[in-house]
């Protein structure tokens, strides 16, 4: 009998252990169920603003102006040695100035092509230095088209 009593008080001590712990099991999967339905209402929110707000910017750009691919550059990196950037990118002009960019996007690649060789792979890498070099290329354009250009898109750049 003293067997018996035992077997009892394990068997009741694993019920012990096992009902808390599959009532708090329960007790996270559906807390977890609530905040992941409030976190896709709240993301779904958020998209529908994005949209709204960029069917507005869409509307607010003017209709005036256009964009123009130029054809690739590659250069040679100043360092290190034997490094290349390969550089896709297009232009925003007035579309009142298109007779005047086959000639500008020309003279722009040709600009961009001798600011990249004056570069190193340092001040290509993260995001601030592709947004700088972006800010650096638009500046450039619009000083080399008198104004024309009002922004360099950088649409693809490559490495080796």
């Amino acid at each position: 009998m003293a067997d018996d009593g035992k077997a009892a008080k394990k068997s009741g001590g694993l019920m012990g252990v096992v009902v808390p712990v599959l009532v708090l099991t329960l007790v996270a999967g559906g807390g977890g169920f609530v905040v992941g339905k409030q976190i896709v209402a709240k993301a779904r929110a958020s998209v529908s603003t994005d949209d709204n707000h960029h069917e507005a910017t869409a509307a607010a750009a003017p209709a005036s102006t256009a964009v123009r691919e130029l054809p690739p550059v590659v250069a040679n990196l100043t360092a290190p040695e034997g490094s290349w950037v390969r550089l896709q990118t297009a232009i925003v002009y007035n579309k009142t100035d298109a007779p005047q960019m086959e000639i500008l996007s020309s003279k722009i690649a040709d600009d961009m092509l001798a600011y990249l060789r004056t570069l190193s792979l340092t001040q290509l890498q993260g995001a601030s230095g592709i947004q700088h070099l972006r800010e650096d290329l638009s500046e450039r354009a619009a000083v080399r088209s008198e104004g024309h250009v009002s922004e360099v898109m950088i649409e693809m750049m490559v490495i080796q």
